[in-house]
Order: structure tokens, then sequence, then C-alpha cells
């Protein structure tokens, strides 16, 4: 038994062909404002997120050795990512 496939007609409106389960929306487009808020927030959050990171570390190295091995890490290992820069996950 063998099926013959029929290929869609290509269009170029955004109004979905006959049978699709849901209608293309469009994304609106941002303003200048909204991509600079946008972008300072992510700025803001990279930053928040590499402070973190550097508060982590430095809270490794407070740890002793018992501490260490039951997270499963080494002194070496510890010291390897203390010695990381900041934005270096």
């Amino acid at each position: 038994m063998t099926m013959k496939l029929q290929a869609l007609p290509l269009t170029r409106s955004c109004v979905p062909a006959a049978g699709h389960a849901q209608a293309y929306t469009p994304v609106p487009t941002q303003g200048f404002a909204e991509r600079l808020i946008a972008d300072a927030v992510a700025f803001f959050d990279l930053l928040i997120e590499w402070q973190a990171r550097e508060n982590q570390r430095r809270h490794l190295m407070t740890l002793d050795d018992r501490l260490l091995r039951d997270i499963g890490i080494s002194r070496v290992d510890a010291e390897r990512e203390f010695a990381k820069p900041f934005w270096r996950a």
C-alpha cells in the first residue's frame, strides 16, 4: 500500500492554511525605550549573577576539608574553582 503525499502550496501571507491548529500571531515590535530597558535589566541581572558566583566561590574557600569531602570535591578542586574569573561558569 503506497500513500501519495501532497505538498501544501507556499503562500506569502501570515494566514494559516486550512487545517492548521492555530493561527500565526506576529510578535509586536518593541520601541527603542523598551529595548533599552530590557537590555539594562539583562545587564544588571548579569552583574548580580557574577556577584553571586564570586560570593559562592569565596564561601567555598572557607569550608574545611571534611565539608569539601562531603560535597565531593577536594581542596585542589576548590582552589581551582576559586581561581576562575567571576564571569566564567
